[in-house]
């Protein structure tokens, strides 16, 4: 009887469908290198390095500009697919009996901790931005510009933040299709 056992399991094993892991599904668009996404590493930040992050809020006080960050992670291809399964909002597909996981625009986005941080800007900061308007182009602005345009900019968008010396140097607006 217990010789039946295994070739149950092997038998059993064998009927199950396989899975496979999918980047994303694949489009016809195509993007410019410069354009394709960093990903993220970790959510630990020090005084300097580079990682994404939201910007919760951006203000000047006593004539210096502070930003208010929440650092995420960024993930693309299947390091995103994997997290957004684990996370349970991976898309599904059955194709021929295979299970197709993906992850929308091919990116995701896990911010697991909410803590905010708040630095001051350098004062040579560069502010980076994509104008989706016409042409995909980046532009770069002043931190009172930023100011001026409020917080409908940058309510929603990830940005790449680099600092140095506990003073934000560079907001890059990470490209998001």
């Amino acid at each position: 009887m217990k010789p039946a056992l295994p070739l149950f399991a092997l038998l059993a094993l064998a009927a199950c469908s396989s899975e496979r892991e999918s980047a994303g599904r694949k489009q016809e668009e195509v993007i410019p290198d410069a354009v394709k996404s960093e990903v993220s590493t970790t959510e630990r930040v020090g005084e300097t390095g580079r990682n994404h992050a939201y910007i919760r809020r951006f203000y000047m006080s006593k004539g210096r500009f502070y930003v208010t960050l929440d650092y995420i992670q960024f993930l693309t291809g299947k390091t995103a697919v994997a997290a957004a399964r684990r996370k349970g909002d991976a898309q599904v597909e059955v194709v021929n009996g295979d299970s197709i996981y993906s992850v929308f625009d091919d990116h995701y986005i896990v911010n697991d901790i909410v803590s905010l941080r708040t630095f001051p800007l350098s004062e040579q900061a560069i502010i980076t931005l994509w104008d989706t308007s016409g042409d995909l182009r980046q532009y770069s602005i002043t931190p009172a510009q930023l100011l001026d345009k409020g917080k409908a900019l940058i309510r929603y968008a990830p940005f790449i933040i680099e600092t140095a010396q506990g003073r934000v140097t560079s907001i890059t607006e990470q490209y998001v299709p």
